[in-house]
C-alpha cells in the first residue's frame, strides 16, 4: 500500500540537495543511486550499510510522517491540498549543524525557529484529513506518555511541542565508537559551507510506492504557489 509524506527537502538544484544525495548515495528526485561520498577511514561498503535506511527514505526532514491516503483521495487531491497549504507561508532561513539525535547523526537547527515549528504543525493538521487511520498502528517502544498519545492521534509521536527537525545522516550508531567519530567528522567536512542561511521555501511531497521500497520525490510545492512534479 502506497504511503505519502510531507517533507522539507532542499530544492533539487541546490548545493545542499546535491550534497545530501551524495552523502546518502541516493537521489529521490531522479529516482536512483548516485556515487556515495567518501569518508576518510570508513570503507565504502561500511558507509553504505550505515546509511541504508536513511537512503531509502531520501534526503529530507519530516514535516508530516508517512501515511496512507483515504480510498476516495488521490495524488492530485494531496498535491492540491499541499499547494494550498504552502501558499500560506513565506520563505525563511535556517542555520543547520551536524549533531546527534538519540543514536543517529543528523543535520539539526542551530537554534529555535518559530516559523519552522509553525510549518510542521500546519502540515500535521492540514493534511490529516486526507489520511486513512483505520489500520492499527505498529507498537513503538521508548515513547513517553505524551508521545504515545500523539502517536495514537496523529500516527507520529514527534509533532507539535515534540517536533524535532532533522535531516538524517546515518542509521543507528554507537556514539563514541570509531565509526561514529569518523562519520561525524566526515559529515562536518562534507557539508562545510552549506549550512548557514539554508532556505526553506516549500514543502516536498514524497511517495513510497511499494512497501519497504525507496521513497521518491513526487512534487515540490513552493511557498510562491508554484509546484514542480517529479517522478510518478
Amino acid at each position: 500500500m502506497m504511503r505519502y509524506a510531507a517533507y522539507y527537502a532542499p530544492k533539487p538544484d541546490s548545493g545542499l540537495w546535491r550534497a545530501g544525495c551524495e552523502w546518502l548515495g541516493m537521489d529521490a528526485v531522479r529516482g536512483g543511486r548516485v556515487a556515495q561520498a567518501a569518508v576518510e577511514g570508513v570503507a565504502a561498503e561500511t558507509l553504505a550499510a550505515l546509511t541504508r535506511e536513511a537512503a531509502r527514505y531520501g534526503w529530507h526532514a519530516t514535516l508530516k510522517a508517512p501515511f496512507v491516503l483515504k480510498p476516495a483521495v488521490g495524488e492530485d487531491d494531496l498535491l492540491h491540498q499541499t499547494m494550498a497549504l504552502a501558499r500560506t507561508f513565506q520563505p525563511f532561513a535556517l542555520s543547520l549543524q551536524v549533531g546527534w539525535l538519540g543514536d543517529f547523526l543528523a543535520l539539526r537547527p542551530a537554534g529555535p525557529s518559530a516559523e519552522l515549528d509553525e510549518l510542521a504543525a500546519a502540515c500535521a493538521v492540514s493534511l490529516e484529513g486526507l489520511a486513512d487511520r483505520r489500520a492499527p498502528l505498529k507498537p513503538r517502544d521508548g515513547l513517553d506518555p505524551r508521545q504515545q498519545a500523539l502517536y495514537r492521534r496523529w500516527g507520529y509521536p514527534y509533532v507539535f511541542e515534540q517536533f524535532r527537525f532533522h535531516l538524517t545522516l546515518s542509521d543507528r550508531l554507537v556514539r563514541g565508537s570509531e565509526a561514529a567519530v569518523l562519520i561525524e567528522r566526515g559529515a562536518r567536512r562534507h557539508f562545510a559551507g552549506l549550512l548557514d542561511q539554508v532556505s526553506v521555501a516549500g514543502v516536498a511531497l514524497f511517495v513510497e510506492r511499494d512497501e519497504g521500497g525507496p521513497f521518491r520525490c513526487l512534487a515540490y510545492c513552493g511557498f510562491d504557489g508554484e509546484a514542480t512534479r517529479h517522478g510518478r
